[in-house]
């Protein structure tokens, strides 16, 4: 099936209580707000944007890049497996990430996109084909925007923002 990434809304209430979570715990309650809660579903493309943001992998997050934390998110929960990636970011830091993603320059992505480079970084999933450039671009893109969009509307409606890849 592959690693999945999913960012969701949480209000405060909720995210208080996930905070407290651990492992098994956390990952159930998490299934159970996806049901009822506003979410985006960047499917395999999360590491594939972070390069492009960031030029590193988010398998390692770069601590205080606004643009590595509109992908990874901001603090880490305190996980045992390592397959298992899940972050939140408050709405009080969403302002910062959402200017930092305004400020990006998307027609510099797209001149500047070498897939070669993500080849050699081996970032997932394995799809980075010189032939399919154009479409693959655009997918990231489209992600970048509609993450960007739910940021927009999360931080209007006080919320947070839990990320998870796994």
């Amino acid at each position: 099936m592959g690693m999945i990434g999913v960012y969701m809304a949480v209000g405060d209430k909720d995210l208080k209580k996930l905070i407290g979570m651990q492992n098994d715990e956390l990952l159930d309650e998490l299934e159970e707000l996806e049901e009822k809660n506003d979410g985006y579903n960047i499917d395999k493309m999360w590491d594939g944007l972070h390069f492009l943001l960031t030029g590193v992998s988010a398998s390692s997050p770069i601590e205080r890049d606004k643009l590595s934390e509109a992908i990874v998110g901001v603090t880490n929960f305190s996980l045992d497996e390592e397959a298992d990636f899940i972050a939140y970011t408050k709405n009080g830091e969403l302002k910062e990430i959402i200017d930092a993603m305004q400020k990006v320059d998307q027609e510099a992505l797209k001149t500047n996109l070498d897939l070669a480079q993500f080849r050699k970084n081996d970032i997932y999933p394995d799809i980075w084909s010189d032939d399919e450039k154009e479409e693959l671009f655009e997918e990231l893109l489209d992600a970048f925007n509609s993450i960007l969009s739910f940021y927009k509307q999360t931080l209007e409606k006080g919320q947070n923002i839990v990320v998870s890849i796994y």
